[in-house]
């Protein structure tokens, strides 16, 4: 099979046009908050014939696959160009995230904006709010979409890092990608619909060019203690998830006991996740994307398992090669739920509420 590519800018089909100067094609795709990137290295050797670079904020579609039947990777925003030499090339490099308005309307996440959310907001409407604000989609996942926030301040700050902060505390990817502003439970493999994302089952025999697993020594990841006031109280209160050692105390305190709850599941889960690690390489394939389940077996104890997706990156070279580098970690343990929390409340610290 001969791999093939495809590239729309603003909706018109350039593959054609820098097919003779193409060089390679890099696409990275990774969970949180970070920008999926598109690179493409082009040859620009003639100086009486330079190529045509493309606007700044330019809307770049990327198809891949092999012998012209090609699958949509996204969609990605002109952000910064290179020049290079000798020989001279061209480095395009395109973000899911946006830094300046798009020809269709979609506009920057980084402004900074000073405004309230009233107690009893969902997740759900503030993402689908910020999303139409900024010409984009809003895209929840169904176990957040009813999650109700108490009073939030928007004090100078940017509808992206509002989101990265609210994140946080329910172990939520944030993402703006393929102009729609995404919300996912991380570690579910689910899309934002609800549906279980495509199982890729990966053996030694699937052409493998090298794997590492790293794997930590402790089997469990121990006791979270996150705190929360109560109102008109002078106790403060705590939550405990998990059992056993270590045992981890979040210093920042939460407005609510349901929000303590939801930050104390989050970071065990984050350690439970990476208790083991892989890394490998192999031949490309379009299926392979960020939060996208990997089953790996027949080759030993320590390396067959069940991995979430959290970053891969596809190459096309000029020659033809199409290769995936991709890290994953283990599936979030969903053991920790409501049963395996305690309440204790603590006397002596005062509660400003």
């Amino acid at each position: 099979m001969k791999p093939t590519y495809q590239v729309l800018a603003n909706s018109t089909d350039i593959t054609a046009v820098i097919e003779s100067r193409f060089l390679s094609l890099s696409l990275t795709d990774e969970t949180g908050i970070t920008s999926d990137m598109l690179e493409i290295k082009l040859s620009d050797y003639d100086p009486a014939a330079p190529i045509q670079k493309p606007p700044k904020g330019a809307e770049l579609e990327v198809f891949l696959g092999y012998d012209g039947v090609n699958a949509r990777m996204g969609m990605f925003c002109v952000d910064e160009i290179e020049y290079s030499g000798w020989p001279g090339e061209m480095t395009v490099r395109a973000r899911g995230a946006i830094f300046d308005k798009t020809p269709k309307g979609k506009a920057n996440l980084q402004s900074q904006k000073t405004r309230s959310w009233a107690a009893g907001t969902t997740l759900g409407a503030m993402v689908t709010k910020i999303a139409k604000e900024h010409g984009m989609e809003g895209a929840v996942s169904a176990s957040l979409k009813s999650v109700a926030l108490p009073y939030v301040a928007q004090q100078d700050e940017s509808d992206l890092n509002l989101l990265v902060r609210l994140g946080k505390k329910y172990d939520v990817i944030v993402k703006p990608a393929n102009g729609r502003l995404i919300l996912a439970k991380r570690g579910e493999s689910k899309s934002v619909g609800g549906q279980v994302l495509t199982v890729i089952n990966v053996t030694p025999a699937s052409g493998i060019t090298s794997f590492h697993v790293m794997e930590t020594a402790r089997d469990s990841s121990g006791t979270v203690i996150a705190y929360y006031h109560k109102m008109k109280q002078s106790k403060r209160h705590e939550v405990k998830v998990g059992n056993g050692e270590p045992v981890t105390r979040l210093k920042q305190y939460q407005p609510t006991k349901e929000m303590a709850i939801a930050l104390a599941q989050a970071e065990l889960a984050k350690r439970d996740r990476q208790k083991s690690v892989l890394s490998l390489t192999l031949p490309g394939r379009p299926a392979f994307g960020a939060e996208g389940k990997l089953i790996t077996s027949g080759f030993r104890e320590g390396v067959d398992n069940e991995w979430v997706i959290t970053r891969v990156t596809h190459s096309l070279t000029k020659d033809g090669g199409y290769s995936c580098s991709i890290e994953a970690e283990l599936p979030t343990d969903s053991r920790h739920d409501i049963n395996d929390i305690a309440d204790v409340a603590s006397d002596g610290l005062d509660d400003e509420s």
